[in-house]
């Protein structure tokens, strides 16, 4: 549903002496490859804009009217901060998404007073923050902030997509599309794919009738699941694991007991959030094996092991 942005919470702040408002918002986060582009943006006191929203409900042809809009006015203050593919498989992304707003945020030339930033709190964070659910369709500070963030993206994708070509990054911009799954499934990875998001693996889940429902759920007591999916009328929780031989055994074999009582309690937190005690579920590893100058083997390893916790619902 359309919601006109507005600075409801602007406003509020200012009332209680806070001068200098910055919105944040990020692109990318979810994509299979490329970056995480964050955006902070500080909006003069009487900025208007009618057709400014949350970047995914405007047109690309708009998105990027606005964006140099917003960049060539010189009373809004803006920055971005941009966090590679190779970090974010270093440290996860969602540590390469707050390192993004972090770099964004002391990249601006005045520091804010106060900071809106679009979903949940980022710990630990510079400066004082009110962090927002949907906040980019409700803020004109985080509106702006994620077409700012989604156009840099953007544009840094058609750049990837004239050194790698194969993969068609300027149409799906890195994200799990139907073409770019057939492209991963066709070429494998390329250097700007995520391993930590196992791109690789999706492909295979797609061939053998699984339909992905989420990927790396991390439930709020605990536990984590790298892709959840459904058979008919079986949620399966996946464990992705890569390695680059069997030198040191099958990639299977990095689930230990540990690991798997880490995934069962990810998935005992996924079953709790639906109404439904009698679902059936299992839990599946996808062995993935990147052998340089080779071809990705796969294989889905169903029933890979039982649940490790008794499950009561």
């Amino acid at each position: 549903m359309y919601r006109r942005c507005g600075f409801r919470y602007e406003k509020k702040l200012r009332a209680v002496g806070a001068a200098r408002i910055a919105g944040i918002d990020e692109a990318g986060r979810g994509a299979l490859a490329g970056p995480v582009v964050a955006a902070a943006v500080v909006l003069p006191e009487k900025f208007r804009h009618r057709r400014l929203n949350d970047s995914k409900q405007l047109a690309p042809e708009l998105r990027e009217e606005i964006y140099c809009e917003l960049i060539g006015n010189s009373e809004i203050s803006w920055a971005v901060g941009i966090i590679d593919s190779i970090e974010i498989d270093r440290i996860n992304i969602l540590r390469a998404t707050h390192n993004a707003m972090r770099l964004a945020i002391a990249a601006l030339t005045i520091p804010p007073d106060h900071v809106l930033i679009d979903g949940l709190p980022v710990i630990p964070f510079p400066f004082p923050q009110t962090a927002v659910i949907e906040g980019d369709c409700l803020s004109l500070s985080m509106a702006a902030a994620s077409v700012i963030a989604k156009v840099t993206r953007d544009r840094m994708m058609r750049d990837f997509c004239a050194r790698f070509p194969e993969y068609c990054f300027s149409r799906h911009k890195g994200y799990s599309t139907e073409l770019h799954l057939l492209k991963l499934h066709e070429f494998g990875p390329c250097p700007i794919h995520r391993r930590s998001f196992e791109p690789v693996a999706q492909p295979l889940l797609a061939l053998e009738a699984l339909k992905i429902l989420y990927r790396n759920f991390k439930g709020r007591s605990g536990g984590e699941i790298d892709v959840v999916c459904r058979d008919q009328d079986t949620l399966v929780f996946v464990e992705v694991k890569t390695r680059a031989s069997e030198d040191f055994g099958r990639p299977v074999a990095a689930v230990d007991r540990q690991k798997q009582k880490r995934i069962s309690r990810g998935g005992l937190n996924w079953l709790r959030m639906l109404d439904n005690p009698d679902i059936l579920f299992r839990f599946d590893v996808v062995e993935v094996i990147i052998a340089e100058n080779a071809s990705p083997r796969l294989e889905l390893i169903k029933n890979a092991f039982p649940l490790s916790t008794p499950y009561i619902y």
